[in-house]
């Protein structure tokens, strides 16, 4: 009886172990490590959310980029030139080649040249700077000017007695007092001094000097030298204090804006130019330039016998600083029937024998949304700096700029005055968006960052 008991109260000593020993293990493992379960979850949750980043940063536009896009910034586009533009119509089918150069029409270049000759005064500019019509570059002194405004004075002080003799005199002649013989010599002397004062207010006038302000206390011995046209000074011929003699050119001004294209085109080709035809050229040293557009203007009627060319004048379309009177360049007019689809040769990629293109599919904008953000994050920053704290604008990276290209096979066609035919039966891609030079640089841009992996995260 008593072995039965005893063996009862074992079991239930037992029974009693077992059901503790599930809470005693999991008090012994937080004595142990320190951390419980959940603690270890929330640092394995932690550490995941530390690959993540912040919503509209660039880190985390790339993350959900496509495997052929690429990003890029506007800062990058700018410092390896690449330029965005939609393909044309172009008749590749059919080009004239021509070469000549760019030229200036006469009336956009002035030499500037003294009416009186003199010494060179307070000049005013340098090669290369920019002028307004009119604007004073330089002044010329001598003892002429002081001269000539002298005699205009004495021929205004004369004026005005003649004119009041000759209105006394024809009073007289009226009356029948006074004979014709001295109404007409009067009336000569006044006719006389007016014509010299006329012609003593235009020579004050070609030196740039205008005589209804002269008067004998502001009388001055030298004359400024104006700008007659808008443009740049290309030609300084002169310095301080040299005597230059009158019509001696010292400054040369020319517009640069009203460049154009004289093309020489060969004799058999005459026939086959009309006005209004589309072009493109580029610089004949530069091969890697941009392509720029023009149409033909006029033909001239000069034609040289030993080249058995004539010249084509042309408007330039695409007009940029880096044009300068005098550059060689290379034409392609184009004269063909069938228009085709094209863009620049440098917006056509070739890799693994194929030909992609760069279609713009996001481009920079900002929203009324992200405005506000804006102007709420300059107010933090400000309220930072006046407690002393610094941020880093890269690191947060919010509503970043950016542009992003997707890469399209394409087929190609004729290329021709540095414009390749690209088969677009898609009118969106027709009217689309495109980086229309340097692709490459959009192409190994996208190899580098599938390489480094933006499209995921290994943990």
């Amino acid at each position: 009886m008593k072995i039965r008991i005893l063996n009862k109260i074992v079991l239930l000593l037992m029974a009693g172990g077992m059901l503790l020993l599930p809470a005693c293990g999991g008090s012994a493992h937080t004595d142990h490590s320190g951390h419980s379960a959940d603690a270890h979850s929330e640092e394995e949750h932690d550490a995941h959310e530390g690959h993540n980043h912040e919503p509209g940063s660039l880190e985390a536009v790339k993350e959900e980029l496509a495997e052929n896009q690429v990003l890029v910034t506007p800062q990058q586009m700018k410092s390896v030139n690449i330029e965005t533009g939609h393909p044309s119509l172009e008749k590749l089918s059919d080009v004239i080649k021509t070469f000549g150069n760019v030229a200036l029409p006469p009336a956009s270049e002035a030499s500037v040249s003294p009416f009186i000759g003199g010494v060179v005064t307070n000049i005013r500019v340098i090669e290369g700077d920019r002028v307004q019509k009119e604007q004073v570059l330089a002044y010329i002194e001598h003892p002429d000017v002081l001269a000539l405004q002298q005699d205009y004075l004495k021929a205004m002080n004369q004026d005005k007695y003649l004119n009041q003799e000759y209105n006394r005199q024809s009073r007289l002649l009226r009356d029948s007092v006074n004979a014709a013989r001295t109404f007409q010599r009067i009336e000569a002397e006044y006719n006389n001094n007016r014509a010299q004062l006329q012609s003593l207010k235009q020579r004050l006038q070609m030196i740039n000097i205008a005589a209804e302000g002269i008067s004998p206390e502001n009388m001055s011995g030298r004359y400024p030298l104006l700008a007659p046209v808008s443009g740049y000074v290309n030609a300084v011929m002169a310095n301080s204090g040299v005597f230059v003699p009158a019509e001696k050119e010292v400054f040369h001004v020319a517009d640069y804006r009203q460049v154009h294209l004289d093309l020489k085109v060969y004799e058999k080709d005459l026939p086959l130019i009309e006005e209004g035809q589309p072009l493109t050229f580029r610089l004949a040293n530069n091969s890697v330039a941009d392509v720029l557009r023009g149409t033909v203007l006029k033909k001239s009627k000069r034609f040289d016998p030993e080249a058995r060319t004539a010249l084509v004048h042309a408007e330039i379309t695409d007009r940029n600083d880096e044009l300068l009177p005098g550059m060689a360049v290379v034409a392609y007019i184009q004269n063909g029937e069938e228009a085709v689809w094209a863009l620049p040769e440098e917006a056509i990629v070739a890799a693994e024998g194929k030909h992609f293109v760069f279609r713009v599919v996001e481009e920079p904008h900002e929203d009324e949304h992200s405005h506000e953000s804006h102007v709420g994050h300059e107010h933090a920053e400000e309220t930072g700096h006046e407690h002393g704290e610094t941020h880093d604008h890269e690191e947060e990276g919010q509503h970043a700029e950016y542009v992003i290209f997707e890469r399209i096979e394409v087929m190609t066609g004729v290329s021709q005055a540095g414009m390749t035919e690209v088969m677009l039966d898609d009118e969106h891609l027709q009217k689309a968006a495109f980086a229309v030079n340097n692709a490459e640089a959009l192409m190994s841009e996208m190899k580098k960052g599938g390489a480094g992996g933006h499209h995921g995260h290994n943990h």
